[in-house]
This record gives C-alpha cells, sequence and structure tokens, in this order.
C-alpha cells in the first residue's frame, strides 16, 4: 500500500504501546495501531489520507453498517478500508 498522510505529532498518543500486552503492532489507513482480534488501539492517527496504491492482499475484516430497515454486510480491505465489493481483482 502507498499512501499519502499527515500526522499531527501533538495528537501522538505514544504512552499507549505496552510491550506487555499481547497483539501486534500495524498501520492501515486510519494511522498506527496496537491490534488485538482485529480491533486497533490507534496511537498515531493520519489526517489527509490520500491512497495512492492498494494490492488489497492484507486480508479484510466483515463491517456491518445500519441501513434504513436492517444491517448491511460487506468485507473491507484492512490496507486501504475499501469495501471489497467495489475492488475489481
Amino acid at each position: 500500500m502507498k499512501i499519502r498522510v499527515t500526522i499531527d505529532t501533538d495528537e501522538c498518543d505514544m504512552d499507549s504501546i505496552n510491550e506487555s500486552v499481547g497483539g501486534v503492532i500495524q498501520i492501515d489507513h486510519e494511522g498506527v495501531a496496537h491490534w488485538w482480534y482485529q480491533s486497533p488501539s490507534y496511537f498515531i492517527e493520519f489526517k489527509d489520507v490520500e491512497i495512492i496504491e492498494c494490492d488489497h492482499k492484507c486480508g479484510t475484516r466483515r463491517v456491518r453498517e445500519a441501513t434504513d430497515d436492517m444491517y448491511d454486510t460487506h468485507d473491507e480491505c484492512l490496507d486501504c478500508g475499501k469495501d471489497m465489493n467495489e475492488v475489481i481483482v
């Protein structure tokens, strides 16, 4: 993935990183986060994100959004956040 972002270092929460906790440190289109069971806790958030290129090969996560009468679910790319139904493979 190639992205162009702005990082406000005054808003970074570097104190939230805890080495003794399980999970992984990962980067996506929203920022740098500590991930635990696909639930991110962002300690560096990105602003003004411009996604230049993404190959969509890192995996997906299931997203549920409320609609007028029920919930709509779709898979989104873990890196860029794009709805995989809109991606031409």
